[in-house]
């Protein structure tokens, strides 16, 4: 028979065994050790909802005119009546903040998507994202061990569920990007006030619907490219509400509020953008947020804008173009409107918007 060891031998006259005490707080160290960190679950991520503003895009500022506050007027009679509300404008004509600015007006914390054409309905409701595993370990005797893993899924809820448990106002950015049978899903909780978890079983697989829940979405008009037209049986069970461009004094604050240049700068930006976008296709029209670049631009320049003005117009338009000969053509739309502008602004003490140089024509004709 050979012996075998059962601990460290110790120097005479020490305690062999630890006391009860040190073998409690031990154990109850090693079973910290193995238990994995779970994912956040859903009653944390509910605190944090409304302590942590990471799931809305924070806005700069909200320029609110007359004419903005009475459209969020007339979109607030909607979504306090309990309707989702569904923005449909241009780019750049000011839908996602003005959703971002009534959402935060609720009084409500406030969760975020944005669509596009890789979303799914896992993406808009959760699913099971990774395994807890917990482990047990029984110290108390020296020589015996016992042992007991306990494995489970972890779901974790994304932002529609988030909303529609705990009352949150749900911002959909760019609804009509994503494909129509990923936001199936919304049909029940806009038609009757349940939330189906398809992965989830038993009475897990039901949410209701909390009373104070919100939902605004937006989309771009259907002109522009990568834009899905929703299902018929959705838009029956919103409210369309049809954006277009801000009014020429609604832009200049607008322009004005961002960028803080002077309100005759602002004027000479809105004035160009504006012709600009009367000159060009729905899907190429630049903007309210390409004069706030602009604007943005002049302000760094430190009053020497004359030598920059033109170019400024053609680099923020230039995103929207796919070829070279496209991009002279739109570099002499940008000349003809500043000196169009110059010529509306003869006789008066405007300042010109660009500085006099000679035009290159044999370039122009090349376009």
């Amino acid at each position: 028979m050979v012996y075998k060891a059962t601990h460290q031998r110790i120097i005479r006259g020490k305690p062999i065994h630890k006391t009860l005490e040190e073998t409690k707080q031990e154990s109850v160290t090693g079973d910290l050790k193995n238990i994995k960190e779970p994912f956040q679950s859903s009653a944390n991520l509910k605190n944090n909802c409304k302590e942590q503003k990471y799931l809305v895009p924070e806005m700069e500022c909200f320029i609110n005119s007359s004419e903005i506050q009475e459209l969020s007027e007339r979109i607030k009679i909607w979504v306090k009546a309990g309707y989702p509300v569904h923005l449909i404008g241009p780019t750049g004509c000011g839908k996602t903040s003005l959703a971002v600015h009534i959402a935060k007006e609720l009084g409500r914390p406030v969760v975020w998507i944005n669509g596009d054409e890789s979303l799914t309905t896992k993406d808009l409701i959760g699913g099971y994202a990774q395994i807890k595993q917990e482990s047990i370990r029984d110290n108390y005797i020296h020589n015996v061990l016992k042992s007991s893993d306990v494995i489970k899924p972890e779901w974790t809820d994304n932002p529609l569920a988030i909303a529609c448990k705990y009352g949150y106002t749900l911002i959909y950015n760019e609804f009509s990007r994503a494909k129509p049978f990923a936001n199936n899903v919304l049909l029940s909780v806009f038609e009757e006030g349940i939330l189906e978890l398809p992965s989830r079983f038993g009475e897990e697989k039901y949410i209701k619907v909390h009373p104070d829940f919100r939902a605004i979405l937006t989309s771009n008009s259907v002109e522009y490219a990568g834009v899905h037209v929703p299902q018929d049986a959705l838009l029956d069970r919103m409210v369309g509400i049809y954006m277009d461009y801000y009014s020429f004094e609604t832009e200049v604050q607008i322009v004005k509020g961002h960028t803080g240049i002077s309100e005759k700068e602002s004027e000479k930006i809105v004035s160009a953008i504006r012709k600009i976008r009367d000159q060009t296709n729905e899907a190429q029209k630049p903007g309210i947020r390409s004069g706030i670049m602009v604007g943005k631009a002049v302000k760094n320049l430190n009053g020497n804008v004359k030598d920059y003005f033109e170019q400024l117009f053609v680099d923020v338009i230039a995103t929207k173009t796919s070829s070279n000969a496209e991009l002279l053509k739109k570099k002499k739309l940008v000349i003809d409107v500043i000196s169009e502008l110059n010529s509306e602004n003869t006789g008066s003490n405007a300042e010109p918007y660009r500085k006099e140089k000679p035009v290159n024509k044999a370039v122009l004709k090349t376009a």
